[in-house]
């Protein structure tokens, strides 16, 4: 009779088959590790491109910003320049009135002031004309009140051309030959003409009374006042239309 060893059997297939699954399991272990190999490469392929693409990209973009930047910084300096010569021209245009103001100013200021002298005979002289800015001060003096006060009243009637004036006299007595020199450089054709007589009247009265000292009162006068220059007519502004 045949006899079988079946627990040598089955031992044997147990061994077999516990070697198969360790076999198996580091098979399996072996391609995992090898997919996480090829994974992580491809990862890390993946993240290159990305960026490498990236920085491509933002290397184009910051390429193309710098342009810019020297397009802005070079119409930012052609602005400046163009500013610059905008306000040389400025000062220049401002020189130029300034100065057409200066040539023009004193002169008419001077031709408004003559205008308003008293004429014919009156005995009336300017000593001084002071200008600051818009204020004007005139010294002078004359003989009569009167006069003075006329002058004064020509120069407050000047259609605004002066403003605010203020009047201060002061008399003080003077001797008459001081007044007769005045009237000679007042008119210098008539000293001409009367100087011999007015040597002789000159000299017949200091031989009648040389001790005596004949004196007048003249009138020193001061006007302080404001002078409006007048506009010239493209500075005038323009009329406001009107309603209709």
């Amino acid at each position: 009779m045949m006899r079988v060893n079946l627990l040598g059997g089955t031992a044997e297939h147990r061994v077999a088959v516990q070697k198969t699954k360790v076999a198996a399991r580091r098979g399996q272990q072996l391609f995992m590790l090898a997919s996480a190999l090829v994974i992580f490469v491809l990862a890390i392929g993946i993240d290159h491109l990305w960026t490498n693409n990236a920085q491509a990209a933002a290397q184009a973009e910051l390429t193309r910003e710098e342009e810019e930047a020297r397009k802005l910084e070079a119409d930012i300096q052609r602005k400046n320049e163009l500013e610059a010569e905008l306000k040389q021209v400025d000062e220049r245009i401002k020189v130029i009135k300034q100065l057409r103001a200066e040539q023009k100013g004193p002169v008419a200021m001077l031709s408004a002031i003559n205008e308003r002298m008293p004429g014919g005979q009156a005995d009336f002289r300017l000593d001084q004309i002071v200008q600051k800015g818009s204020h004007l001060q005139i010294i002078g003096t004359s003989l009569s009140q009167q006069v003075i006060a006329d002058f004064t009243r020509q120069l407050e009637f000047s259609n605004g051309l002066f403003s605010g004036l203020m009047l201060s006299i002061e008399g003080k007595e003077v001797k008459i030959d001081d007044v007769s020199d005045r009237a000679d450089k007042k008119d210098p054709d008539k000293k001409e003409t009367d100087k011999k007589d007015t040597g002789k009247k000159d000299s017949a009265a200091k031989d009648a009374d040389k001790s005596a000292a004949d004196v007048t009162r003249v009138f020193q006068f001061t006007i302080d006042c404001d002078y409006n220059k007048p506009r010239a007519e493209g500075d005038k502004p323009a009329p406001a239309p009107q309603g209709k």
